[in-house]
């Protein structure tokens, strides 16, 4: 019997295959090459986020120290990562209930998703990733911000926040490069909707 641990891992690898197929056009831009990978690894990535998630809320001891930036600027991303987590969670549960094999394919994955019955929380969902992409870009044009970010990975390493602070580095390389977010993050946004409106047959 798949337990639950394994299931979540096989979720969070069809997860990244699927956005990895429907982005790769996104992908192959080379300003947004990055951004794509840390959306498809750092974001939805097939691994254990726990030490990344489990300090991600204690990271107003760097943000504090950081030129420029203010809590509330990570707030948004703090709670896509939260979102993410409880959705992916209730999702698995739920397709093992529903007897759904580890080996699952869209159409199994599509009718779980609509039985989950939150259209209201994914939308939310897709609306905290848009708001994230555009306000981490916005930072993102800090130099002073960057040299922050990687000079104060020690800090984070002995606050034990170090997951979380190389999540925040990872996204503000990402996008260091791009010249204007809009394409990409407007892309991901009305796919993902018209995607959510199909599975959910609005």
């Amino acid at each position: 019997m798949t337990t639950f641990k394994p299931y979540r891992l096989a979720l969070q690898v069809f997860q990244s295959r699927r956005l990895r197929r429907d982005y790769d056009d996104l992908a192959v831009i080379p300003q947004y090459e990055p951004v794509g990978e840390f959306f498809f690894t750092e974001m939805y990535g097939p691994r254990d986020f726990s030490d990344r998630d489990a300090g991600a809320r204690r990271l107003n001891h760097i943000i504090q120290m950081l030129p420029g930036v203010h809590l509330n600027d990570v707030e948004e991303v703090l709670d896509l990562l939260e979102l993410t987590n409880v959705l992916d969670d209730s999702l698995t549960a739920l397709m093992l209930e529903l007897e759904i094999g580890i080996d699952f394919d869209e159409a199994a994955y599509e009718y779980a998703y609509r039985v989950a019955d939150n259209y209201d929380a994914r939308l939310y969902q897709l609306n905290l990733v848009n708001n994230c992409m555009h306000n981490v870009f916005r930072l993102s044009r800090s130099h002073l911000l960057g040299i922050g970010l990687h000079r104060s990975r020690m800090l984070a390493a002995l606050a034990g926040i170090e997951a979380a602070h190389a999540f925040l580095v990872k996204g503000y390389d990402a996008l260091r490069d791009v010249s204007d977010i809009n394409h990409f993050a407007t892309t991901v946004r009305l796919r993902e909707l018209e995607r959510l409106n199909r599975i959910y047959n609005r």
